[in-house]
């Protein structure tokens, strides 16, 4: 069928008489509410300016604060973003690195700052200093008006006094925090998240919190409006005060053209392109920001196939950026490149300004973040790669409201075509969900109780206040105080060593704000060929389920530097078919539902298609809780959901075995 044409969004400007810059209404609402409201959530669509709404008031007031992004990707786009949001206010600005000049930096009127895990070991090596608290608390000094931007990982880390005090007692100079794509987390980093923005709240730091967010389900909205304590809620339709004084295309038209996913949604994508191969090539890709062809797919292993399978039709690697998992950081770049093909770190916000984009979707909200990445900067096409039902739908809405469409209609649409994934937003209020956020609390007990210089009375004040903090959340989320009590008694349990609250003891040592299984360092021969036998580009971190179930020929060998210093890393022959992954021993029906350490069942293995795998004893190597749950409950569970096969059982590990055990006592425990 033709395309469905997408119509722009334009949006009124105003003037506002503390910016020369035209805004657009919800942005000057932020600015006029700034010194009154304590908590605000933007709620604008992709491309209307959520980002200038929370920052420039930070700017216009020389405040410091936190900003929390899901992925470093987009971390290096805001971080651009902010830069010139800040030089359009006439400010100068220092992106602040381990080679930045002292003259620079003190010149700068505001610092932009990058920090992750990976930035966190380039100062150390810069500095030569062994503990990153160091680098983490050189960065946050509060010596400017300066914006950090990282992830939720470093955030909880500080809070759990992972990288020392230092950094934690830095906090209250930032007075502002700010998250985006809030409406991305869910279930177990979710429950996290809640408690991060109450326990930052209750220490006294983040006296502004700003959450952006695509529209969320309306039980998140229930859970953050108690948070937050009814926050100010912007978005396109929120009253200005200023009078319009123009208006601006905030999105532009977009030609949506549906396509059959087929049978091999590779060799699906290749078709377009090879049809687009002439109008890509003969585009000027000199613009660091510009990149023709954008293409989105669901999964890691079709976008290396589709790479692959491109290089055959005649494109160079060269002219690719690859923005994927299993991947080095190194071939992310998109200067200067034709195509950029990845999976859903494309989505959550990265700011391309590309003519052609092509995308599936396996949900709704995965659907129009993905739409979203064309039509920002100039008019586009999007071909989607639908079910029939989809394909239906298209047609269906072209006929009855003609060949032009508002985008708010297309996104009601898309809402009744594909299915809504569960938030679980109600894990928040489950006694383990309060076990999985009050762990962030406890873990502050434990290093300030294992401190050689705090006394027995420090102590305990740190664990009378901290529990305080514990109650008051959940009397904020209104979970019933029964079920308060029970997390924090089983809390304390551990705290004294009580056998039966082992698992509780291991799960508050796990410390992380995503409790997925955890990941290696892989060498992978397949990339090596890909990037020219430059081995650095060919070293990544995983996760062991894709190890498990996707790679192949798995090995360990002892002749391989690891990049964390010391020879011997896994390798792989890079990935294909889903291999049966189970879980050794198996369990009975008397089993399920409890809590377990691995470190109690030390044959507790993983088996791929009938053998081991230098992966096989992973979960034994360092302490891990799970849960054995029968097989009926599968219905309930998703492909987010990393879960193995056990016998007649499933298995799950630490923060997906807690959300497991949730849904076996509602479901099937009288």
């Amino acid at each position: 069928m033709s395309g469905l044409i997408i119509r722009p969004l334009t949006l009124p400007l105003v003037e506002h008489p503390a910016t020369c810059q035209l805004l657009y209404p919800h942005q000057a609402v932020m600015l006029d509410a700034w010194e009154n409201r304590d908590s605000f959530v933007v709620m604008t669509k992709t491309g209307t300016g959520k980002t200038i709404s929370a920052v420039l008031p930070v700017l216009k007031h020389r405040q410091r604060a936190i900003c929390v992004y899901p992925t470093n990707e987009l971390i290096r786009d805001q971080m651009r973003n902010i830069a010139s949001i800040a030089n359009r206010e006439g400010l100068r600005v220092c992106i602040h690195t381990a080679d930045t000049p002292a003259a620079e930096y003190a010149s700068a009127d505001v610092i932009l700052t990058h920090v992750d895990a990976h930035a966190l070991e380039t100062w150390c090596k810069k500095r030569h200093w062994k503990e990153k608290w160091r680098a983490l608390r050189e960065l946050l000094e509060a010596d400017k008006p300066k914006i950090i931007l990282t992830n939720p990982d470093i955030l909880f880390f500080i809070f759990a006094l992972r990288y020392h005090a230092e950094p934690l007692a830095a906090l209250p100079a930032y007075h502002v925090l700010i998250v985006d794509e809030f409406h991305l987390y869910s279930g177990v980093e979710l429950a996290h998240a809640l408690f991060m923005l109450h326990l930052g709240r209750s220490l006294g730091t983040f006296g502004k919190i700003v959450l952006l967010s695509a529209t969320p389900a309306p039980e998140v909205s229930e859970c953050v409006n108690r948070v937050l304590n009814d926050p100010l809620c912007v978005d396109a339709s929120t009253v200005c005060r200023h009078p319009i004084v123009s208006e601006r295309q905030a999105v532009h038209r977009v030609e949506l053209i549906p396509r059959l996913a087929g049978q091999d949604v590779v060799e699906t994508v290749v078709t377009i392109v090879k049809g687009l191969r002439n109008r890509i090539q003969q585009q000027d890709v000199r613009s660091s920001d510009y990149v023709p062809a954008v293409i989105v797919v669901n999964s890691v292993v079709n976008a290396i196939r589709l790479e692959d399978r491109l290089v055959e039709e005649g494109f160079r690697r060269e002219e690719m950026a690859i923005i994927r998992g299993l991947s080095a950081r190194e071939v992310r770049n998109t200067s200067g490149k034709l195509l950029a093909i990845g999976t859903s770190a494309i989505e959550v916000g990265i700011d391309f300004q590309c003519d052609y984009l092509i995308f599936e979707a396996g949900d709704a909200a995965s659907f129009m973040q993905r739409f979203g990445r064309v039509g920002r900067h100039n008019s586009g096409v999007a071909y989607v790669l639908c079910p029939q039902n989809v394909l239906t739908g298209i047609e269906a809405l072209s006929q009855t409201q003609g060949p032009e469409v508002h985008r708010g209609d297309l996104e009601q649409r898309v809402y009744s075509w594909y299915p809504n994934l569960d938030t679980r937003a109600w894990f928040s209020v489950t006694f383990t969900g309060l076990v999985s956020a009050f762990a962030l609390a406890e873990n502050m007990v434990k290093r300030v109780s294992e401190d050689f210089r705090a006394t027995p009375e420090q102590v305990a004040i740190v664990e009378a206040k901290l529990k305080q903090f514990c109650i008051s959340y959940g009397q904020q989320i209104r979970c019933s105080d029964k079920i308060v009590r029970r997390a924090l008694q089983y809390l304390c349990g551990a705290r004294r060593g009580e056998s039966k609250y082992k698992w509780v003891t291991t799960y508050r040592d796990l410390n992380t704000f995503r409790t997925s299984l955890p990941s290696e360092w892989v060498l992978d021969f397949a990339e090596l060929e890909r990037r020219g036998r430059d081995w650095e580009k060919a070293k990544y971190t995983t996760d062991v389920a894709t190890l498990l179930r996707r790679a192949e020929g798995l090995r360990f060998s002892e002749k391989i530097p690891h990049p964390n210093g010391g020879m011997g890393m896994l390798t792989v022959k890079g990935y294909g078919r889903y291999k049966k992954v189970i879980v050794m021993p198996t369990f009975t029906d008397e089993q399920c539902g409890i809590p377990y350490c691995t470190s109690d069942f030390s044959n507790l293995t993983f088996i791929q298609e009938g053998h081991k795998t230098s992966v096989s004893h992973v979960m034994t190597l360092r302490d891990h809780v799970f849960v054995v749950i029968p097989k009926a409950i599968r219905p309930d569970l998703d492909w987010r959901l990393p879960i193995f096969e056990c016998g007649q059982h499933l298995v799950a590990f630490d923060g997906t075995a807690l959300l497991l055990l949730e849904i076996f006592n509602e479901k099937l425990v009288p």
